[in-house]
């Protein structure tokens, strides 16, 4: 057996050392290959196991490509299904599948550059539906009345060509939730609280681009939390249902607000980053007395156990 580790062709040193780690353990245990997107096809024998850990370009969905192409030409692949990762890269769509469960998320409507969906809630988040490290998400997102919505989200579509998700804004503690593993063996990570509290003043109190690219070191991170175990029950099962309705595999992770103890979806990340010193779900095995091999470890398990049958 051997792991294709897809990789983009051009990368940031996050995706590069995520890349380098994952392989890194990988090679333990199985013959390993780095290959770029571009030459996937190219590379792939008959009995390679793909792990992505390529995001592609802004709004290219290419983590579900690369899934479908693991899928038609019969390949294992790590992670989720193209469904889940299709789902997941378009927030709008995400927080409609999850309300139809039952799954408590902030309401929001879109914005397709001509008109929105519904009511305007107040005060706003506004965002791009399909992006992630808080691309779009600036000092100016956060708006408190009609008007101001309105202009920040025609700005957004003409900067950014895509619709514009216009979230309600919970004034609660921010936590990000990640699960591994498949079926009966699902593992909640410790959750991740993020404090925002020791940002300079005048910075924004929620997780823009600018505070993850240039504050994270003044970003308070508790893992985990600071909530009681009543609380801490409710997000481990949001956490699993929300896994479960978007039918993910291996490894996932969503951030959530918790608003009277009650946790709400935010939005949820199919392929999050495995960067081993940046990334948030190498940080939640901590408590658990774990490291990052027992991480990949876990996500690649049940992809090993199938392909070796």
């Amino acid at each position: 057996m051997r792991v294709l580790i897809v990789k983009d062709s051009i990368t940031d040193i996050q995706r590069a050392r995520a890349v380098q780690a994952v392989d890194d353990v990988l090679r333990k245990y199985a013959e390993t290959k780095i290959v770029s997107v571009e030459k996937l096809t190219d590379s792939l024998m008959n009995d390679d196991v793909i792990f992505n850990l390529s995001i592609g370009k802004r709004n290219d969905f290419l983590q579900g490509n690369v899934a479908a192409v693991a899928q038609l030409t019969g390949h294992e692949h790590i992670g989720s299904s193209p469904y889940t990762h299709y789902v997941c890269l378009d927030k709008f769509t995400t927080k409609n599948i999850l309300k139809a469960y039952g799954i408590k998320t902030p309401n929001g409507v879109l914005f397709d550059g001509k008109k929105f969906t519904g009511k305007l809630p107040v005060p706003a988040i506004i965002k791009p539906v399909a992006e992630g490290s808080g691309i779009g998400i600036d000092e100016k997102s956060l708006c408190y009345d009609i008007e101001e919505i309105k202009k920040r989200s025609i700005d957004k579509f003409e900067k950014l060509g895509e619709p514009i998700l216009v979230e309600e804004f919970l004034d609660g503690p921010e936590v990000t939730v990640g699960v591994v593993g498949f079926g009966s063996d699902l593992i909640v990570l410790p959750e991740l609280e993020i404090d925002f509290s020791n940002l300079p003043e005048g910075i924004e109190r929620y997780y823009s681009q600018r505070v993850k690219e240039k504050f994270a070191e003044q970003t308070i991170y508790k893992c985990p939390s600071t909530f009681t175990e009543k609380v801490r029950e409710r997000i481990r099962k949001t956490a699993i249902k929300s896994f479960e309705i978007v039918k993910a595999r291996d490894y996932l992770r969503m951030d959530m607000r918790i608003v009277d103890g009650i946790p709400y979806v935010i939005e949820i990340n199919s392929m999050p980053g495995l960067d081993p010193l940046t990334s948030d779900l190498p940080k939640m095995v901590k408590p658990l007395n774990e490291d990052y091999e027992w991480l990949i470890r876990t996500i690649v398990k049940r992809a090993f156990h199938e392909k070796r049958g």
